[in-house]
C-alpha cells in the first residue's frame, strides 16, 4: 500500500460513523444500504451511500448489486497494511 492509499484508509477509518458501518458489516456481511440507514442512529439512507462511496474509494468495502439492491461487504485484507504501519511504528 503507498503512502497516499494509507493516508485514505486512515481518513475513512477516523469517521466513528464509518467504523460503526464496519462493524455492523464485520457481524453481518451483505446488509443493504437500507438495511445500514436503518441499524446505525441519526443517518439517513443517503448518508449511508456517501458514507459507503468513501470506504469503497478507500478499498475497505466491496458492493455488489442485486437486482435493485446493493449488498455491502467488508474488505478484510484492506486494513492489514495499516495493521503493519500500526506494527513498525509500534516497533520504533
Amino acid at each position: 500500500m503507498t503512502e497516499p492509499d494509507l493516508d485514505r484508509v486512515l481518513r475513512a477509518v477516523a469517521d466513528p460513523t464509518r467504523r460503526q458501518v464496519l462493524a455492523l458489516l464485520d457481524a453481518q456481511p451483505g446488509l443493504t444500504t437500507g438495511q445500514l440507514a436503518a441499524r446505525v442512529p441519526g443517518i439517513t439512507r443517503w448518508g449511508v451511500i456517501k458514507h459507503i462511496a468513501v470506504l469503497r474509494e478507500a478499498g475497505l468495502v466491496q458492493t455488489l448489486d442485486e437486482g435493485r439492491r446493493r449488498r455491502h461487504y467488508r474488505e478484510v485484507a484492506a486494513l492489514a497494511p495499516m495493521r503493519r504501519w500500526i506494527d513498525q511504528v509500534m516497533d520504533d
